[in-house]
């Protein structure tokens, strides 16, 4: 009986801890497995970029639905040589659906959506040093009210996989808690 491949989306917010639990749980379902971080692809733009804000342009839109069929090119590239991959990506509503399905009869998709508390985010947020919600904040918000805006996109998010509140969890923690419950992220 020959493996069939795993391919995991790892969503949730900016600071959710995505790119750091990624590689952990690559690491623990192969070998072999791989991973890549959309930001990845978002970087890749050196000329012309065009960002997501609350009203973004249609290059921002076309933009990011090159990443994420970036990152699913990549992914198919590893799942037909035997690999187990993972993606690590804000892959939102509808987005998410169409990602994991172009894996059908390919490989078996998993969904994983992080999703600590507001004050966790704002945390992580700060201890990072960055500033990735500055385009949400306008005058008079403050980073929780920003943070809290954009997770309302996740409701957006089809109501399947795994979702978990990783708040007060290290990354090994929050590894391990999916590991344990990887067959209710099945999509």
């Amino acid at each position: 009986m020959t493996n069939v491949q795993k391919v995991v989306l790892i969503t949730g917010m900016q600071a959710a801890g995505k790119s750091t639990i990624a590689p952990l749980l690559a690491s623990r379902l192969g070998p072999p497995a791989a991973t890549v971080d959309g930001d990845v692809y978002y970087h890749a733009v050196v000329a012309g970029a065009a960002g997501m804000t609350p009203d973004p342009s249609p290059e921002a839109l076309r933009q990011l639905q090159l990443r994420y069929d970036a990152s699913a090119l990549v992914a198919c590239h590893y799942l037909e040589a035997g690999f187990d991959f993972v993606c690590s990506d804000i892959i939102l509503g509808d987005h998410v659906t169409r990602w994991l399905d172009s894996f059908k009869g390919i490989a078996d998709p998993y969904l994983v959506v992080l999703n600590p508390s507001i004050d966790s985010i704002v945390q992580r947020e700060i201890a990072r040093g960055s500033n990735s919600y500055r385009d949400w904040q306008g005058p008079g918000r403050t980073l929780a009210d920003a943070v809290a805006t954009l997770q309302e996109g996740l409701k957006e998010t089809p109501q399947r996989g795994l979702w978990l509140n990783t708040t007060g969890q290290t990354a090994e923690e929050s590894t391990d808690a999916i590991l344990e419950q990887l067959e209710r992220a099945r999509w």
